[in-house]
């Protein structure tokens, strides 16, 4: 091969690679400034850091309080690989269960909210401006699309699972699990000795709530509280992971 040829393939080549590198090296971040108000979209030319596109998304910010950290969150614009292969095997299990009102409408309760309230894979950073900024390891580069939510302090945590239909009830102040629980009532295939709880920020921890192992556990704002399903004819532990698993990926 000439010398020519192989100049004019390396160009080619060059060319190809820089054009690819200038249609993918972009990042358009959705950003909801103000909770779950009207988005705002933010265009970068080029890689993006997360310090930047957080310091950006407050400029845009028209509300006089602190976003709340804890409830912050980054997302890919793509829900759960896993979501609806999980909506599925709730809406079989309410099929399977027609001759128990109450369990039948639970897991079709729990797949309606799960299609409602998960809509994007959760990405677990650290939104928090100042811990970005300090810390190289939570700074990482963006490159892509992104959907990125400044929370406001919500006044709420959700039950969801073994219960009928999901509640919404009043945060208070050093409430525990227990406590929360109080306020529904559990399936008889509840589980009774701990549940899942939730935090904000996408922290996933077990709470205990049999007298015989009940130990306080704060719970913050906005969290959620899974109740396990729990069976002597039924081994529903995958089913629980998969559920608790997948409210990970929910955005206030």
């Amino acid at each position: 091969m000439s010398l020519f040829s192989h100049y004019r393939r390396y160009v080619l080549t060059s060319l190809c690679l820089l054009f690819s590198m200038s249609s993918f090296a972009q990042s358009v971040i959705t950003l909801h400034a103000n909770g779950n108000s009207a988005a705002v979209t933010l265009h970068y030319a080029e890689p993006v850091r997360l310090a930047q596109v957080v310091s950006d998304s407050l400029k845009q910010r028209t509300v006089a309080t602190v976003p709340y950290w804890l409830g912050s969150s980054l997302s890919t614009t793509t829900e759960p690989k896993t979501k609806q292969a999980l909506i599925t095997q709730l809406t079989q299990l309410s099929q399977q269960h027609r001759d128990d009102a109450a369990v039948s409408e639970s897991f079709a309760n729990t797949a309606q909210w799960l299609q409602q309230h998960i809509l994007y894979q959760r990405l677990p950073v650290n939104i928090d401006i100042d811990k970005v900024r300090l810390n190289k390891a939570d700074n990482p580069l963006l490159n892509g699309d992104y959907q990125l939510q400044l929370a406001n302090r919500p006044t709420s945590v959700t039950v969801i699972g073994a219960i009928e239909k999901p509640q919404t009830l009043n945060w208070q102040p050093r409430m525990a699990a227990k406590e929360y629980l109080a306020q529904v009532t559990p399936l008889a295939i509840a589980a009774n000795s701990e549940v899942t709880v939730i935090q904000p920020d996408g922290v996933v921890q077990q709470h205990p709530i049999a007298y015989w192992n009940n130990n306080h556990n704060d719970i913050a704002p906005g969290a959620i509280i899974y109740l396990g399903y729990q069976s002597l004819f039924n081994n529903y532990s995958d089913l629980n992971h998969a559920i608790s698993s997948m409210l990970i990926n929910r955005t206030l």
